[in-house]
């Protein structure tokens, strides 16, 4: 099931929520309306001395919406220099700890990926200190102690906040990926992530102990986001730079056992049983209609088999890719739709099937040769433009 719902489309960029998104908001707005204020250096924060209650709420929630709002923007200021470099953005999902840009591809110029990267803690900075400006028109015309007043300065400081902790040089974080173009500069690519990573680590260690000691959970999620974000920045990149310039067609299986639509269920279980799948691609005349698998069949009773046909139950929404597409684009694929085999389609005919299995011995094939990946890339900038 996936976890994550559209919202809306922004200069044709989907927009998700995760569902921790929805109780980053909840957790936000309660938080900030249940402590008691806090004062410091002659400021207020929180909402919890705020009445009547139904006030308090509206400004925590207000407070929450604004802050996570801001988070989106900060992510659509990365996917603004993404498009600007003709690099695709399939969708931006908002999760509980910030954003996630879902590229068509990793930038690998390091001045582009330092652009990127750096917009987004300037973004942040930017939404700061806007908020600075109108707290300050706030505080002369209503004082310091209102509510909308408390709101903006708490959203002015929590921005910048964001944009230190995102200017942190360890992944997933924007300082990560500043960190990795420097790195890009002084040696190859994939040791440039490893490092990179590495550091990430690192830093999620560190915070792992610190949240031992000051028994702060908030402090231990954000530790396991950022180990599993590093490594698996690590991994989506080593996949990527090992197979490029390798086409599906180069790793694909090309004699594919296939049924046909009117083949009855009795005899796709006796194929099952003999060939030892779990699925076929059902053809007709060249052309492919649809996948069936033994999941299919189990839905229909023992006793319906003998007259039912695999075109009766065969799932007819697939998912194909071409011969020519690169191969890193079926990791891609199978790793979000959650499958194991992809159909190799032209002009809607089935010309071989990709599996799982031929990617993981594409993927040791390249880590058994000795290569040294470039950090060019396609959207390499002109040398003129720093």
């Amino acid at each position: 099931m996936d976890s994550s719902f559209q919202i809306g489309n922004i200069w044709g960029i989907p927009i998700k929520l995760h569902w921790t998104f929805v109780v980053g908001i909840f957790w936000v707005a309660i938080a900030f309306g249940i402590i008691p204020p806090i004062t410091f250096l002659g400021k207020t924060y929180g909402f919890g001395s705020v009445e009547p209650a139904s006030i308090k709420w509206i400004y925590s929630f207000a407070f929450a919406t604004l802050l996570f709002i801001c988070v989106a923007v900060h992510e659509l200021g990365h996917s603004y220099v993404a498009r600007h470099y003709n690099i695709g953005i399939r969708s931006i999902t908002l999760y509980l700890f910030g954003g996630v840009s879902a590229m068509e591809e990793i930038p690998r110029n390091p001045r582009l990926e330092f652009r990127m990267a750096v917009v987004g803690p300037l973004v942040s900075g930017l939404l700061g200190a806007v908020s600075v400006l109108i707290y300050i028109e706030s505080a002369m015309l209503l004082g310091t102690e209102h509510p909308l007043s408390i709101l903006l300065w708490t959203l002015a400081i929590v921005n910048i906040i964001l944009m230190v902790f995102n200017l942190l040089p360890a992944f997933p974080m924007d300082g990560g990926r500043v960190l990795r173009a420097w790195f890009a500069t002084r040696m190859p690519y994939v040791i440039a992530t490893r490092r990179a990573a590495g550091i990430g680590k690192m830093f999620a260690i560190l915070m792992v102990v610190l949240g031992i000691f000051s028994l702060n959970v908030l402090l231990l999620l954000i530790a396991f986001f950022i180990y599993i974000g590093a490594s698996e920045e690590e991994r989506a990149t080593t996949v990527d730079v090992c197979l490029e310039g390798v086409k599906v067609k180069n790793i694909m299986s090309s004699e594919v056992h296939t049924v046909t639509p009117d083949t009855s269920l009795k005899d796709l279980l006796d194929l099952m049983f003999r060939e030892k799948h779990r699925g076929y691609p059902v053809v007709e005349n060249g052309s492919l209609q649809g996948i069936v698998t033994l999941t299919d069949v189990q839905k229909v009773p023992d006793q319906q088999r003998d007259l039912t046909t695999v075109g009766q139950i065969m799932n007819k929404n697939l998912y194909v890719i071409s011969p020519d597409e690169e191969a890193s684009s079926a990791v891609k694929m199978m790793a979000e739709r959650g499958i194991r085999r992809i159909p190799v389609t032209e002009n809607n005919n089935l010309v071989g099937i990709v599996s799982r299995e031929d990617l993981v011995r594409a993927m040791e094939l390249c880590s058994a040769r000795d290569f040294t990946p470039s950090i060019s890339a396609p959207g390499t900038l002109p040398e003129s433009k720093i």
